[in-house]
């Protein structure tokens, strides 16, 4: 054998027991890997193991709570649903009385709102029977005023000191709507005279409204002195007083004369 064969059978050999070893190694480091491996699917077992038991633990606390709270809550809403059904009884109960109560006073009203209405219009009858009766009074007050002073005025025609020749009653000049119930003229002047039964304020303005109307539609009498005076059977002192001092004669019946207030007379 040359040094070239002998070279070549060496090397083989030795790369032979170098894969030989590797092997070797290979295999002891697979079989620690194996070893590792196994114990650690032991350990992943064994805490698998643990976490089911947890778990399971877990599972049947909170089954037991979920049953307790169950249970309770059906404590809970039976309770409640009995106290509201009281309630809902009670309430019902309430409703209907107050129903009852409120129908009770719906018919008293009713009763109470027929039994008004009778009574206004028995009112309403009474006080168109007093109406009619007190216009009739009036009528007749007014008439006995009229005819009074009328009379009263011709028998004695006379006003600021001065005596009339001409006495006309309820005047009515043609073309308006005035009416003067006692008219008294001379040279000089004239009077006109409203006569009422109880004087208002309100008749004081109207008599003036005539004065002007007077003078407007009757320009005859421009040259003539215009008096006004105010004859009447009752007057308050204030109305009277009113009067007066708007310069109108206040005439009046006292017992069985008439007496003429004419002091502060005033030309119109």
């Amino acid at each position: 054998m040359d040094d070239s064969q002998k070279q070549e059978k060496i090397t083989l050999e030795s790369l032979y027991a170098y894969l030989h070893e590797s092997e070797k190694k290979s295999n002891r480091e697979f079989e620690q890997m194996r070893e590792e491996a196994k114990k650690r699917s032991e350990e992943f077992d064994k805490r698998s193991a643990e976490r089911d038991r947890e778990f399971t633990q877990m599972s049947e606390e909170w089954q037991k709570i979920r049953e307790k709270s169950d249970e309770e809550w059906q404590k809970i809403k039976e309770k409640s649903d009995e106290q509201w059904q009281k309630i809902k009884e009670k309430s019902d109960e309430e409703w209907q009385k107050i129903r009852e109560e409120e129908q009770k006073r719906s018919e008293e009203s009713d009763r109470r709102r027929a039994e008004i209405e009778r009574l206004m219009d028995k009112n309403a009858r009474t006080i168109d029977e007093i109406n009619k009766a007190l216009g009739t009074i009036g009528n007749n007050n007014g008439d006995f005023a009229e005819e009074y002073f009328q009379s009263a005025f011709k028998k004695n025609p006379q006003l600021n000191g001065e005596t009339y020749n001409k006495v006309i009653t309820n005047m009515q000049p043609a073309g308006y709507d005035d009416e003067y119930d006692i008219f008294l003229s001379n040279d000089k002047s004239v009077a006109i005279i409203e006569i009422k039964y109880s004087v208002r304020t309100d008749d004081i303005g109207k008599l003036l409204q005539k004065a002007e109307n007077f003078r407007k539609f009757l320009p005859k009498y421009n040259n003539q002195k215009l008096y006004l005076g105010i004859a009447s059977l009752s007057f308050r002192k204030i109305t009277e007083k009113n009067v007066l001092e708007k310069g109108i004669a206040v005439i009046k019946q006292v017992g069985d004369k008439m007496v003429v207030h004419d002091k502060n007379l005033k030309v119109f």
